[in-house]
């Protein structure tokens, strides 16, 4: 008689712990937000000052070639890590070796806030003697207060060069 009780007993000990079979899983960490490249600000030219705008006024063209990165999660949203790749080509107008611009992330969902959008100066020299040069950068960091880590597809990140009016326009007319 008494066998028969340890054994219900013993599966009723022994259940808790087989459920917590699952609490010592690895869980999958929650994905990274989607990041996109814009398209009609994936290149930038930039030109002397002055109103010429054909080859001969060109300092440099660049080109978002892609992006690296990962992502993390504490208390208070997702952190994002990206290194960002250009190409660069150095222009007939170029007399420094230099070239400086400024490249964006933003999160449309937080528009009109300030905090949607960053904006990273980058300044890189083109090596002597070479017209082309490859630049990197890997100091970007973005936080972005994800509440609930189930929705972080409508976080969209959009990655682009900051351009003027202008440049915005030729890029878009060169598109077509």
């Amino acid at each position: 008689m008494i066998r028969r009780l340890v054994s219900p007993i013993a599966a009723l000990l022994v259940l808790p712990l087989l459920a917590s079979c699952s609490v010592l899983e690895k869980k999958e960490p929650p994905p990274c937000p989607p990041i996109y490249l814009l398209g009609d600000t994936a290149t930038l030219t930039k030109y002397k000052p002055g109103k010429g705008r054909d080859l001969t006024d060109v300092e440099f063209s660049a080109e978002i070639k892609g992006y690296s990165g990962d992502c993390s999660y504490d208390d208070k949203g997702a952190i994002v890590q990206l290194q960002v790749s250009f190409n660069l080509t150095r222009g007939p107008a170029d007399d420094d070796r230099k070239a400086a611009f400024e490249y964006f992330l933003a999160v449309p969902y937080f528009y009109p806030s300030p905090q949607a959008k960053g904006v990273f100066p980058v300044e890189t020299t083109f090596p002597e003697g070479q017209n082309y040069a490859r630049f990197t950068d890997e100091t970007v960091t973005m936080r972005i207060p994800v509440k609930d880590k189930e929705v972080i597809n409508k976080y969209e990140v959009y990655l682009g060069f900051q351009t003027s009016p202008e440049e915005l326009e030729a890029n878009r007319k060169a598109r077509q």
